[in-house]
């Protein structure tokens, strides 16, 4: 467990929390992070802030969607962060929020929680912004999660059109690794699109007991972050869908190809085929008693071969 106490420009991390709960008033906001993996800790919080049993039972142990529940004094909400790893599922991270002191709970490290732990430690101003102020920032990050994974698969899909255009790769392999990306686009926007009730709830105006003017003008900017967001999942999955389009045009491309090779291997081989059928015929014609006229029909057909593929090459069709 670590407890940062913001007081204006001052920032202490704490060692004891009682300490940090005494110190708290109306110029300072208390942040506690823990591990659920030690119920030792949710137990600790959970006496500590006077949280409701069901809050408790959360921050040890997460499950279902992303969810919000309002206790009065404080708020909960859980919310579902992206892992920057392949073939990782979300984490859930439990957010509880009073006036002026905010508990987030995971069970595994959170790039986006870190990642908002240094900034906020090196800001001036943190102490300033109340509970839900506070929730709003991390949420915002979160949501800049969402739009890095989405990023991350737009460059995936890509690279993944290049190496398709330039006809490498295997039709099977290549169409398995869309279907992949496919339902991890599908799984990321299915997570995005839990967080709209909590994100809808939290720009209530019953919230103000809590928060302020200031705090319920972040959250109406949060929601229209959130749709943007949204619509990030849906520009990745058709672009999916077009990475599809692409692979499919070049394996089309490639059974042009193929059909070309082949239907000018029928054209060079057909009229060679069609003068050793009639030279095969069993007539006795004096022409057969000739054996120089053997090798006089073998040049005319190499001769109709060298035509056809100089027709062509001369008409761009190899």
């Amino acid at each position: 467990m670590s407890a940062i106490l913001f007081d204006r420009e001052r920032v202490d991390h704490l060692d004891d929390l009682p300490d940090g709960l005494e110190r708290l008033n109306g110029s300072t906001l208390l942040w506690v992070d823990i591990d659920r993996r030690s119920a030792e800790s949710a137990a600790k919080i959970a006496r500590a802030f006077e949280l409701d049993d069901a809050t408790r039972d959360r921050l040890a142990s997460s499950s279902g969607r992303a969810v919000f529940q309002d206790y009065g004094r404080y708020i909960h909400v859980t919310t579902y962060s992206p892992c920057e790893e392949e073939d990782e599922d979300l984490i859930a991270l439990e957010c509880v929020v009073g006036k002026n002191w905010v508990v987030t709970s995971h069970d595994r490290p959170v790039a986006v929680l870190e990642e908002f732990a240094q900034r906020v430690s090196g800001s001036g101003d943190t102490g300033v912004l109340d509970g839900p102020a506070f929730l709003a920032t991390l949420l915002e990050w979160v949501l800049g999660a969402y739009s890095e994974a989405f990023e991350r698969l737009e460059e995936r899909l890509e690279e993944f059109d290049v190496q398709a255009m330039r006809g490498r790769g295997r039709a099977e392999r290549d169409i398995e690794r869309l279907v992949a990306e496919r339902r991890e686009v599908g799984v990321l926007r299915r997570a995005l699109a839990g967080h709209r009730s909590a994100l809808t709830a939290l720009t209530h105006p019953e919230l103000e007991a809590l928060g302020s003017d200031a705090s319920g003008e972040r959250f109406q900017s949060l929601l229209r972050r959130f749709e943007a967001t949204v619509q990030e999942a849906r520009d990745a999955r058709e672009s999916i869908v077009g990475s599809f389009d692409v692979l499919i045009a070049r394996t089309g491309h490639r059974t042009n190809d193929i059909m070309k090779v082949l239907t000018l291997t029928s054209v060079i081989l057909l009229p060679g085929a069609v003068i050793a059928g009639v030279m095969g015929m069993n007539f006795k014609l004096e022409i057969f008693e000739s054996t120089w006229l053997f090798y006089v029909v073998l040049a005319v057909m190499m001769a109709v071969a060298l035509v056809t593929v100089g027709v062509a090459k001369f008409r761009d069709w190899i």
